[in-house]
């Protein structure tokens, strides 16, 4: 989707202000998740009234099957924001509940409608940031690109840097990412990583990192630290406020002098390093001592409940990553994930589970998938077993519960058998026939279902 954002003639500059308190708030939709093709922009600015729908005379125009030519409208007033259903045929859900008449907006917001997921930001100027043409592995469309100019910043401008985040939000990515755009070698950044919290004990910490000389300690032989490992690259060390303060002062004194010394040995060796510290302390030196901190340049790397709009895409990659692992074709699972799948994911966003959660949720469906389990029947389990005490699951469970006779599909199984069967086996012609007999089917769970029934699509 392209990042050209759109605007209307009521609002044609991301600057232009209505007048909220002191500063002007500059509000955004985003479509975090639609159909393929579907959005021609996937950022706009909104206006007074402002109209998403199918129809091309929607100010944000969406080719998805399952929404109607104008379906819900974003408004801002004196009294704030606004969402209002535009009498849709599937409804509009707000923060996964269904959108009854016209409700206010508070903060970040996620909307689903159809297959699509938005999510609309009071204040998202910033979020207008061009994405740069090298996101060093970085997933999701509107916060990578912020981040990035934050970590090219620090390149440019300091030696050695601070990322400051909570537990999981890709620091070491980040940190990566540093390294790469400060490499000579663009092809082979060199980086060594190790985290500060697996030291045993002040003594391990220190000779780990600053490395040991000959006849130091009984029965150990000398050998480099990590610093000397690191010679001309980047040092990543996660945790860092785990680190004694004497040994964060060795670290001090290795970056203000560029020399450093293995423990028993009085002569120095050359230091060429850069160290990108990472800490998931809050404070106002983030665990650190305050002279070392001092010479840090700060980076604050978000949590996911600050990049809603991002976790789709992040998903996505991640899921890919784990799908190529286990040599799984990615056209067997990745077009099973629906607006509803997305939308659940967005919100759980808000309740902090970063971004080893969706690593986490991608590696357990893939583990599935590999272990025998069809695709579908994976998804509909790993999602209901993660998410399962939330509204978007409810809806979830309503459409594909699974005790006899309690869903829509065991309801109208017998007609489902035969239209299957008319159709030669044809999921996509037998939705198609269902839904002209007034059975509203997805593609996706005539063939869990059919499965179920001991009915093999073909």
């Amino acid at each position: 989707m392209a990042d050209k954002p759109r605007t209307t003639t009521a609002s044609t500059s991301p600057h232009e202000g209505v007048g909220f308190g002191r500063a002007a708030q500059v509000p955004v939709l985003l479509v975090a998740h639609a159909p393929i093709a579907a959005v021609t922009v996937d950022r706009c600015l909104v206006a007074a009234s402002f109209t998403i729908g199918r129809g091309s005379e929607c100010d944000l125009p969406v080719r998805d099957d399952k929404m109607s030519k104008r379906h819900f409208r974003v408004s801002r007033t004196d009294l704030g924001f606004f969402v209002e259903d535009l009498g849709s045929t599937n409804g509009t859900f707000v923060l996964g509940a269904k959108l009854a008449g016209r409700q206010p907006i508070e903060g970040v917001c996620v909307i689903r409608a159809g297959r699509s997921v938005f999510v609309f930001h009071p204040d998202g100027v910033a979020l207008f940031e061009p994405p740069p043409p090298d996101r060093f592995g970085m997933a999701g469309r509107f916060h990578a690109g912020l981040l990035l100019k934050d970590l090219k910043e620090a390149v440019l401008s300091a030696r050695h840097v601070l990322l400051a985040g909570p537990t999981g939000t890709g620091k070491e990515l980040a940190a990566r990412a540093i390294a790469a755009m400060a490499a000579k070698n663009k092809a082979r950044p060199s980086i060594l990583a190790h985290n500060a919290a697996r030291f045993a004990s002040p003594e391990e910490a220190a000779a780990t990192l600053f490395g040991v000389g000959p006849h130091v300690f009984s029965g150990v032989d000398a050998r480099q630290g990590l610093i000397e490992q690191a010679e001309g690259g980047v040092l990543f060390l996660d945790e860092v406020h785990n680190l004694p303060e004497r040994v964060q002062r060795g670290l001090l004194r290795v970056i203000e002098d560029g020399e450093t010394a293995r423990i028993g040995e009085t002569r120095t060796r050359p230091a060429a390093v850069r160290f990108v510290l990472a800490s998931n302390r809050d404070g106002p030196t983030c665990g650190l001592a305050h002279d070392l901190f001092a010479r840090l340049r700060r980076v604050r790397v978000p949590p996911l409940a600050e990049r809603i709009a991002d976790i789709p895409g992040i998903f996505d990659a991640v899921l890919k990553e784990a799908l190529a692992r286990h040599a799984i074709f990615e056209k067997d699972v990745v077009p099973l994930l629906g607006g509803d799948h997305y939308e659940t994911l967005c919100l759980h966003g808000f309740d902090a589970d970063n971004v080893r959660g969706l690593v986490d949720l991608a590696d357990r469906l893939v583990t599935r998938i590999a272990s025998g389990t069809v695709p579908a029947e994976a998804v509909m389990a790993v999602f209901s077993e993660r998410f399962g005490d939330g509204p978007v699951a409810a809806r979830y469970e309503g459409e594909a519960g699974e005790e006899e006779g309690t869903s829509h599909y065991e309801r109208h199984k017998d007609l489902i058998v035969a239209a299957f069967k008319e159709c030669g086996g044809n999921l996509s012609a037998a939705e198609r026939l269902l839904r002209e007999k007034g059975v509203r089917v997805s593609r996706r769970w005539l063939g869990v279902f059919l499965r179920k029934w001991g009915v093999r699509p073909g």
